[in-house]
This record gives structure tokens, sequence and C-alpha cells, in this order.
């Protein structure tokens, strides 16, 4: 990820010109391994975020709050014990690391003026947050490390707080041509500092020379195989700055020029090697903080220099670093909260599909045992018929069988245990519960199959959303079914028909509006109950309805004006739109059903997004973005409308199911 040591220095710089002197007046702990202390500065409170998440590790202010758990986990607890009240005295970098040190004043039991630590170490699946007494040892972290996990650093309450180890790598402000080039001494090592917050102990790390870096590697990774402080993205951009390739081997770059261009860098952020240095003396953190996105525009990184070998798109005019920073890990955990909702009710419909299925099987078989009926009557009346040649104990007898044109003969299995009557008796028997349970089968079997046909509804809608509203709709209409509820409450509410009103929160992610290449507006729905909304509630009784035929997909509406003909090329716009919008997205010839919407209706208790129709007629399409220029724009809203504005379609307006 970026944040690298530049971006560390950006976030402690800015830090120290809003936080420093400023008081902590509450501390929450809304994730396992995330801190936010509300700190109350110059007038204004500010929220600071620690976030020792392997993923997203990171510190920065933030506007963003999270919901709290009912009660404080035990890190909180402690932190509010010994540092809620405390004024921040000092807030700075551990050398070139991703580590800030924020030294907060307070007082103890005995109301004596003490200091605490509290160190943030951003540092990938090692991230961490430690609170440290004034004696140098741990009062706890908010992720304990025991020996088995780290030999050389226990993270445990009492214990002294080592620092991590020294990465061994190269100074980047004293980088020169014969470092990337040669055979160049280990560097001094990372220095110590007084936990009581007095000057650091300087101090050194012995090793052994660094080898040659083979001329072939990308000049990149050979900086950030010895360089300190450099992530990919920033050696990527010394590399740049030389005037060769990001991606350049070492042998085709100039060592000198990429020496120079890392000590710019790393001067831009005005890091010192020390502890409690703070920036160098007269220098200035030049920061530009950007959202740097994709070519095909997702969000894909920030950093707070001006990097200037991006390729996509860069987002800048942020007024701050944390407000960038914000931006970033606000939308990245969004996608990642839209990724896991659409997992899970993905599973869950998957599951279900797989149960019904199951269900539909062993129905059929049952259908077909029903409809065997016929044959156990005639069974019992030719056993009847032939009593005289059958005794009990036999097992089966072959007898002429009157119901066969042909005349042939048929094998009757016989219990042995039962009388040539009570056999017969017993197929009459069969015959009976066979026919009764027929009908119930049937119902059952077309139950199944319409619960089957929505859930596969649903499944699409799930692979097509592309927004959290969309999931949300989704796993609102699962919850209304009883789909997210419990097997037994489920089967109460299967198939019943929602309360008048429930679906009064779909007005707030109105349907898809598009405009066809004649200038008509064609809706699509994004799921089950806005298709509902759609075709039952907004569309007109003469507006074309579409949907791929026996095939699981979104409704779609081509808006007819009164009186007026419709294009041949609207309406194959339209049914390229429905199945683009369908399982069939990436088939060809995809047959798609279409009418006028009057002959369009809902039955009695029907799940959402299921009807039925008439007076179709069928096109075959190919929903290829080349073909119809229209689906180029995928989910993406030209327009959104809530209700149709023309007062000859009051009558649309009102038609409910």
């Amino acid at each position: 990820m970026a944040f690298d040591s530049t971006v560390m220095a950006a976030v402690v710089a800015e830090l120290n010109q809003r936080l420093l002197g400023g008081r902590i007046s509450k501390i929450y702990q809304p994730e396992p391994d995330e801190l936010a202390l509300i700190c109350h500065a110059g007038g204004e409170n500010y929220r600071l975020l620690l976030s020792a998440n392997p993923r997203h590790a990171r510190l920065h202010l933030t506007r963003i709050e999270k919901r709290n758990p009912p009660s404080p986990p035990m890190f909180c607890m402690l932190m509010r014990k010994y540092v809620e009240g405390g004024r921040i005295t000092e807030i700075a970098q551990a050398g070139r690391d991703r580590i800030c040190r924020i030294a907060i004043r307070a007082a103890d039991e005995l109301g004596n003026p003490v200091t605490y630590l509290l160190v943030t170490e951003v540092m990938g699946k090692h991230s961490n947050i430690v609170l440290i007494n004034p004696q140098g040892r741990i009062v706890d972290a908010i992720r304990r490390v025991t020996e088995e996990v780290n030999r050389y650093r226990e993270l445990l309450p009492g214990l002294p707080y080592v620092p991590p180890p020294p990465t061994g790598k190269l100074d980047p402000a004293t980088l020169t041509a014969s470092d990337l080039t040669g055979t160049a001494p280990a560097p001094a090592g990372r220095t110590s500092a007084d936990l009581t917050g007095t000057a650091p102990t300087p101090g050194t790390v012995a090793g052994t020379d660094l080898p040659p870096p083979d001329p072939d590697l990308p000049a990149w990774q050979v900086l950030l195989d010895r360089v300190d402080g450099l992530g990919p993205l920033l050696a990527r951009e010394a590399v740049f700055r030389t005037g060769s390739p990001a991606e350049a081997p070492l042998r085709s770059v100039d060592p000198a020029a990429l020496a120079e261009a890392v000590r710019e860098l790393v001067a831009l952020a005005g890091i010192r090697p020390n502890c409690w240095e703070g920036p160098a003396p007269g220098s200035t953190v030049l920061t530009s903080p950007r959202l740097l996105y994709a070519t095909d525009g997702r969000l894909k990184d920030f950093h707070v220099l001006d990097i200037r070998h991006w390729p996509g798109p860069v987002e800048t005019g942020f007024d701050s670093v944390s407000a960038c920073l914000d931006a970033y890990f606000g939308r990245r955990a969004e996608e990642e909260h839209f990724r896991s909702l659409r997992g899970s009710l993905t599973k869950l419909v998957r599951d279900e599909i797989a149960r019904v299925r199951k269900k539909h099987r062993a129905q059929q078989d049952s259908l077909a045992t029903a409809e065997a009926a016929e044959t156990y009557r005639i069974q019992g009346e030719l056993i009847t018929a032939h009593l005289w040649q059958i005794s009990k104990g036999m097992t089966e007898v072959r007898v002429e069988n009157y119901y066969d044109p042909d005349g042939g003969e048929i094998a009757i299995p016989l219990d042995p245990a039962l009388s040539p009557a009570e056999n017969a008796q017993a197929y009459y028997r069969r015959y009976q519960k066979a026919r009764s349970g027929l009908a119930a089968i049937q119902e059952q079997l077309a139950k199944s199959a319409a619960e089957l046909a929505y859930l596969e509804q649903v499944e699409v809608a799930l692979e097509q959303a592309e927004s959290l509203p969309d999931l949300e709709e989704i796993r609102r209409e699962l919850t209304a079914e009883g789909y997210l509820k419990g097997r037994a409450e489920r089967g109460a509410e299967a198939g019943r028909r929602r309360p008048a009103g429930e679906g009064k929160e779909q007005r707030a992610q109105p349907p898809i509006t598009l405009r066809s290449s004649d200038g008509l507006e064609i809706w699509v729905g994004r799921n089950n109950r806005q298709n509902d909304y759609l075709t039952l509630k907004l569309a007109a009784p003469q507006d074309l309805w579409f949907h791929t035929k026996e095939i699981p997909g979104s409704h779609v509406i081509l808006r007819v004006p009164p009186g007026k003909e419709v294009p041949e090329r609207s309406i194959h716009e339209a049914a390229a739109l429905a199945a683009y919008h369908s399982k069939a997205r990436q088939s060809s010839g995809v047959p798609v059903d279409y009418t006028a919407r009057k002959h369009v209706r809902k039955p009695g208790g029907a799940r959402p997004g299921m009807v039925i129709y008439d007076n179709q007629k069928t096109l075959w399409v190919t929903p290829d973005p080349a073909l119809f220029p229209i689906l180029r724009g995928g989910w993406s809203d030209g327009g959104q409308r809530t209700q149709p504005d023309d007062p000859d379609r009051s009558q649309g307006n009102r038609k409910s199911d």
C-alpha cells in the first residue's frame, strides 16, 4: 500500500499543526483493531483515527463516525483510565519508519503529572497500537504479541517496549550512485528514543555489506530492497523522474540521476532519521494529496506527493492529507462491505436454490409415482379376475392383460404374506393413495418451480448489482420474503403478499433511465422489487414491456407516448437491454418477449418480480455493446425519474398490483 514513510511524515506534520497541545476528551474502540480519539484543540474537536488493521493500517484525522460496541473493549477501558483527559505534548515519526509516537501528558492516581506514549505501528500484518507508561513498559497493546508469534519482540503488559528491528537499508537522504551500483556498507541503525520523552540515545546496528544489485532487476525493485522508507509507488516515481520508464531495469537507468531523484522526493517530506526531531530545520513538508484511479475508473491508490508516472486519472483538490486518506479508506471500506454483503447474500441465495432444486426433484419423483395410479388399479382388477390361479405365498403371477389391445400378458408382483384377495386390495389402496396425493403434489411442484424462478431472478440481480444501495434493496427483499429470518418463519411467509406500503422505500432508489436512439425513455429494474414498482406502478398501459423468455432477468419498459408508433430500432434496443440485464448477458441469440404493459399482470400471492403476460412477440438479440451502443452505459444511470410527469399517464400511476 502507499502508506509509506513520506505519507506518515505528512500526517505527522498535519497532526502537529492541529492537535499539539490539545486535550483528549473521549476515547472509543469501534473495531477490534481500531481506536478513535476525540481531541479538543484550537477551539475545535477532531477525531483522530488509529488503525492496526492488517490490510488498512493507518493514522489520520477522520470525519467518519462508526457505531461503537455496547460495552468498550479492555484496551479502550485502559486507554480511558490512563490518558483520557490528557494533553498531547509531542507527535513525531520514528525515523523513516511508518511509526508515530504521541506523547500524552496526564495525571497518575495521585494526581502527579506523567507522560505516556501512544505508539502506532503501521507495518502491514504486524501493525499495532501500543500504550507505554513513563517507565518504558507496555501498559497494553491492541494486538498482543507472544513469544510464540515473535521471539524478538513480545508485546505484552508489563514488558519493556522494544522498537521493531532495524531494516538495515540505506538512508535515502544520503543515497549515492555507488550505493545503487556497487557494494555499500550497512547503514547506521534506528535510533532508540527515551520513552519518557527525553532526547533519544543514538545507536547503530552492525551488519554486513549489501551485495551488488542485479542490473536486470527493475530499478524500482532495487530501490525498494535497498533504500529505507520507500514504498513501491514512490520507488517507481523516482525511476520515472530520471527520464526512464517506471518499470525500466536498473542497467538502463542513470544511477546518479536515480539517487538524486530519491533524495529530492524524501526532502519534500522533510523527514529526519531521528525520532522526536520532527522536520529538518527550515524545511517544509510539501504535500499534494491525491487519489489515483486505474484507467477503467476504479480507485487504486493514493499519495501525498505529485506522482507523475501514474497512467490513470488523478483526483486532487483535497484541503488536507487526512481528507484524502479519509476519502480513500472510506471508499475502500464501502467496497469491502459491498463485496462482503454480496458474497453473503449470494451464498444464501445459492444455498436456497440448491435446497429448492433438491425438493423439486423429489416432488417430480413423487409426481411420477402418483401418475402411475392407473397402473395400480389395473393390476388390482387383474388380480381379482384371476384369483382362482393365485395362491398365498406366490411372489409373482403372470396373467392375460385384458386392457392390452394386443392381448399380451403382464407380470404382477405379489406379497407372499398376503392372500390373493389381500394382494388385490393392497393394489387398490395404492391406487387411491396415489390419486388423492396427485393434486397436492402438482400444487407443491408449481410452488417449488415458482420459488426456484424467483431465487434465480434474485441471483441475477446480485450478480449485476454495482452499488451498496442495490444490495441493500435486495437484502430488504430477502428479509421481507423470510429468507434472512429462519426456516420456520420462511415457511409460514412463503408466497405471501406484501402489505400495502411495504415497498415505499423503493422510491429512494429508482430504476435506471436511459434514452433510445429515437429519444424514447427506457426503464430497467435493478432487482425484483424494483421490477414490480417499475412495471406495475410507473408504466402506462400503452408502454412496451420486455423480458427474456424463460430466463431470469430485469423488467424493461419502453415508454410509448399515446398515439405514437414505436420505431423498430428502439424496440431492438430495449430488447438488447433486457438480454443484457439477464442471466444470458454473455450469450448470443437471446430470446426476448415483449408486449404492451396492459397485458402484464401479477397473480395473487406471487413473489416480487413474478408476473404473467400474454399477446407477446419474441425477438432474438445478441447483447453486444458493439451492436447496441446503449449497452455501454451498463448500470450507470443516464438520468433518474421517480414517477412519470406526463398527465396522460395518470392511469398508469394509479395502477397497483
